[in-house]
């Protein structure tokens, strides 16, 4: 695409000696409409640049020369679309001159309560035309983005004598009147940005630092408020905890600022009220065992668990928990006995009649191999893993499996990972191992790739798994194809609410959409890693596996055709 422009690349020298910004910001906006990305586009600019095959004599000025136009544009133009790629354009030319050889000095800035040490724009006439054009933005009513201004005050690092005012002072009170009004706008991040550069001790309050929480920003006041005065760190975890009672991430970052500032024992209060509130949330989402291993064994925090399980409804849940906690909860027996039973019809059940099995040794996982797993064409598999638990837990990646269950219409095995590693690997290559190599034996997982891959991390027997399909991905083709076709109305993935449906699948919504009734996922959170498992974990680890293998035969009973060409198009072979 670059070759039909004027400007190619460095090796064009005998076709122009030297660019010139108009002409480059040309070239840069046709390459962009070309559909030219975002690293070719730094290349070519690199290329004008590059000291070697220099295409401009001074780099900061055309920098600068460039900005200016591309500012000019931006207050003339209102399109959101063109904004954002000049937007683009201006990050580019001074990402770019950043990267250029000894165009930048390091010069040690003030903040607060320390020293920095900061890159600074050498070249005093592209500092001045860096600072004229700060000048223009933040003295008249322009439509230049404050993060463009913001970018070219940090890249420059511009100080108040660059910024062509009479005085110091008088650049002071004109970029603290502009701070003032990207506080007042709700632009947060820019506004914290000048005043870091600036070091504006005249925002260095507690009331800056409530205007960043009324925003919703609680990080940006957590990262000034690392540069403020013991004072007003403690006016700050103070406003947090009375802003706790209605809004949690003010806990949070009451917690954080206690803990970085090792105030612990000043502010003991915080910790607990943070848990007892974390608690709450995991409870109102349904990660009832999250939240009482949260609790660990402190008292107020398992009776916050069951005071907000009976709280909720979840009577059940909080009678089991009390005896596991070896405290006093009493409810009525018949009316416990009814939520449990109501809780039973709300949510898909395994049959009486299926058997499932532990093995955590040679012996078992043998003989259920034999017995559930061997001469089966179609295989369920999950897994649990050992993950931490709390309100980022779903974003670790520290787990391994702590449990690998394998389903079939005979049965469910639920293997114990970490043990048969331990104590018999060569079983898991004589069994699972053969299983997973086997290209005449369906596997059905749901969002699976990961499970894999975790599996593959702890032994080589789950390097290879053939004929493995991802129901996940076959519901999201099928919903694809049904929104180009009449004909597939039928199918359980072309409902209505299925075709308008832009969110990947979860098992739960398969299962209800299949076989009638959700999944209760309320052991989801729940410590695979202890030993022994509860029952309910063992029922729910089997009907996540064994549900894949009831929903597959349903389908196929009764779309034969449609759905068995959806698994060719997604079957494959894993190699980890």
């Amino acid at each position: 695409m670059l070759t039909n422009t004027r400007i190619a690349s460095a090796d064009c020298d005998n076709l122009i000696d030297e660019v010139f910004p108009a002409e480059a910001l040309i070239t840069l906006e046709a390459a962009m409409k070309g559909g030219v990305k975002y690293p070719e586009l730094r290349k070519l600019v690199a290329s004008w640049l590059n000291a070697e095959n220099r295409r401009v004599h001074d780099p900061t000025a055309f920098v600068t020369s460039c900005i200016e136009i591309v500012f000019a544009k931006i207050q003339r133009e209102h399109d959101p679309s063109v904004l954002n790629e000049r937007l683009v354009i201006h990050y580019l030319l001074l990402e770019c001159l950043g990267r250029v050889p000894n165009v930048r000095q390091g010069v040690t800035r003030k903040r607060f309560n320390e020293d920095v040490v900061r890159g600074r724009i050498s070249c005093e006439r592209g500092r001045a035309q860096a600072g004229k054009l700060i000048h223009s933005c933040i003295t008249k009513c322009n439509a230049v983005p404050s993060r463009a201004v913001v970018r070219l005050i940090e890249t420059f690092s511009l100080d108040f004598e660059d910024l062509c005012f009479s005085t110091p002072c008088a650049a002071k009170t004109a970029i603290s009147s502009y701070t003032q009004l990207l506080l007042d706008d709700g632009k947060l991040s820019s506004a914290l940005s000048i005043i870091m550069h600036f070091n504006l001790d005249e925002f260095a309050s507690i009331d800056t630092l409530i205007v960043f929480a009324r925003g919703k920003e609680y990080s940006l006041a957590q990262e000034f408020v690392q540069c403020l005065d013991s004072d007003t760190r403690r006016s700050w975890i103070e406003f947090c905890m009375v802003e706790g009672d209605n809004e949690h991430s003010a806990l949070r970052y009451a917690h954080r600022a206690v803990v970085a500032f090792k105030l612990e024992a000043e502010y003991p209060e915080v910790r607990i009220k943070y848990f007892q509130s974390t608690i709450r949330r995991m409870i109102f989402k349904g990660q009832f065992e999250a939240a009482l291993k949260h609790a660990g064994a402190e008292f107020e925090l398992q009776t916050t668990v069951i005071e907000t399980l009976a709280e909720i409804g979840e009577l059940a849940y909080a009678h089991e928990f009390a005896l596991r906690c070896g405290l006093d909860f009493w409810c009525d027996p018949a009316q416990l006995e009814n939520l449990v039973a109501r809780r039973r019809l709300m949510y898909f059940q395994l049959p009486e009649e299926l058997c499932v099995v532990f093995v955590d040794d040679e012996r078992t996982l043998l003989e259920a191999a034999e017995k559930f797993l061997f001469n089966q064409d179609v295989i369920g598999l999950d897994t649990e893993w050992g993950a931490s638990v709390g309100e980022d837990s779903d974003k670790a990646d520290t787990g391994n499996v702590a449990t690998l269950q394998l389903a079939s219409r005979a049965g469910v095995v639920i293997v114990d990972i970490p043990k048969i590693i331990d104590t018999c690997p060569d079983a898991l290559e004589r069994t699972v191992g053969v299983l997973f190599k086997s290209r005449s034996v369906l596997k059905l997982g749901f969002a699976v790739n990961e499970d894999l891959r975790r599996l593959a991390k702890g032994h080589e027997a789950f390097a290879v798994v053939n004929s493995c399909v991802d129901m996940q991905s076959l519901w999201k083709l099928g919903v694809s194809k049904a929104r180009g076709s009449k004909q597939l109305m039928d199918t359980p993935w072309g409902s209505e609410e299925e075709r308008s449906r832009y969110q990947p699948i979860g098992l739960s919504t398969l299962v209800a959409v299949v076989l009638g009734k959700p999944l209760d996922k309320a052991m989801r959170m729940s410590d695979w890693s202890k030993r022994p498992l509860m029952d309910n974990q063992i029922t729910y680890a089997a009907l996540d596996a064994w549900t894949l293998v009831e929903a597959h035969r349903m389908i196929l009973h009764s779309h034969h055709d449609v759905y068995s060409t959806l698994i060719s198009n997604v079957c494959k072979s894993h190699e980890l």
